[in-house]
Formats: structure tokens, sequence, C-alpha cells
């Protein structure tokens, strides 16, 4: 697949660039005493981890990815090739894609060791949860590329979705401890979905929904990534 000999090429750019391994490899470790302060073990813990490794693994990683590969023109000279769109986006996202699948799977044995926390009882969910997250957060990703003229800039414009997801989704307290109205409104997060999907994966809880609103999040995604995305340097 023409699509893997991208990301190869990209791979070796990733294991250079010392902010991206900072953001994927040790950023989330600094979380787990902060999501142990507010009394997450166990599968809190594990979901947690999955989510933050989205954000900033996936999305943040990839919005500073695509504006790079943008800004050098790596973008402009794949797409004069046999190269389709597609092929180039899913090329560029594969390693931080792979490597964040690897993190969560680490997550998950790590925390089971240590907490002893069961293996889920409905794993379908997880994998919809994880697979429906890396979707929605490599099209959010692409599509904040859009807006953001330099590496630099992506600090600023990818924050909004950053916290939103981080302090809205669940993931650092529970929606149960806010005023319904507005528990009501974060469900409709991009985060917020694969969270609770996650959960169901151990306990029963909502599911029909959060598949909607990620299926939403996926198809406004694409739309916004075919109306905005630039190919051509922002200069």
């Amino acid at each position: 697949m023409r699509a893997v000999a991208v990301g190869q090429a990209e791979l070796k750019l990733f294991w250079r660039n010392r902010t991206a391994l900072f953001n994927s490899l040790l950023m989330p470790l600094l979380l787990v005493p902060v999501l142990i302060s507010v009394n997450a073990s166990g599968v809190p813990l594990v979901v947690g981890l999955v989510g933050f490794a989205l954000l900033m693994a996936v999305y943040y990683n990839l919005v500073t990815t695509f504006v790079a590969r943008r800004e050098e023109l790596v973008l402009k000279r794949l797409r004069v090739g046999e190269l389709t769109d597609p092929e180039i986006l899913v090329g560029a996202a594969l390693p931080s894609v792979v490597i964040s699948l690897g993190q969560m799977v680490l997550y998950c044995v790590v925390v089971a060791v240590i907490t002893g926390v069961d293996l889920p009882s409905r794993p379908w969910f997880l994998l919809l949860g994880v697979l429906g997250g890396v979707a929605v957060f490599v099209l959010l990703a692409a599509a904040s590329s859009a807006f953001t003229r330099t590496v630099e800039m992506a600090q600023v414009t990818s924050l909004p979705i950053l916290m939103a997801c981080l302090f809205g989704s669940g993931m650092m307290f529970p929606l149960s401890a806010l005023p319904d109205v507005l528990a009501k409104v974060l469900q409709y997060l991009p985060l917020t979905p694969v969270l609770q999907l996650l959960n169901a994966a151990w306990a029963d809880g909502p599911v029909v929904k959060p598949l909607t609103v990620l299926a939403v999040w996926i198809v406004l995604g694409t739309y916004a990534v075919r109306k905005w995305f630039r190919w051509d340097p922002r200069r």
C-alpha cells in the first residue's frame, strides 16, 4: 500500500522530532498522578489515559505534522505523483496512530497488572471507541491545520479542542458531577462519546447515542477536511 511507504518516511521524521516524542511518550505518563489525585483507578484510569493519548499523540501531533509538511512543500510534492489525497493524509498520520495504539495497549496492560482491573466484558465497544476516536481526531487535526499558519501556532489553534475535551468530556471528573444542562451539552464534544464507549466495554452504559455522536463527528470532520484542508504553504 502506497500510504504505508509515506508512513515509513514520516516515521523516520517522527523519531527525530523531540517535541513529538515528548507529547506522545512522556506527556501521558505525567497525567497519571493527576488522574490518581481525582480518585481515578482501574477502568477510569485506563479510559483517561486512552483519551489523553488520542488528544496528544494523535490530535496535537498531527496538527503540527500536517502544518510542517505543508509549509515544507512535502504535501504539494506528494500530490504531484500517483498518490491520492486520502493516501497522503493516511500515510502522514500513520506513525502517530500506530504509536498511540501501542501506548493504549501498554496502558491497559500496566494498569491491569497494577490495579487488577478485569478484562472488558464487551471488548467490541472498546474497539469501536478507539477506532472511532482515532478517525475523529485525525480528521480534526487535518481540519485544524488549515487554520494554523506555522508549527508554533499549533499550540494556539489546537488549544480550544484540547481544553474542551480534557476538562469537558468526563476524563478529569464525571459529567454527572456537573449541572444536567451543561452535562447534556458536553456529551456532544468529540471525545465524550469515545470515553462513554470505553466505559461501556466494562460496564453497562449508553452506546447508541455515543455511536451516533461519533458517526456525526466523522461526517463533519470529513466535510471540514474536504472543504478547508490546505495543500499549499500559507506564507
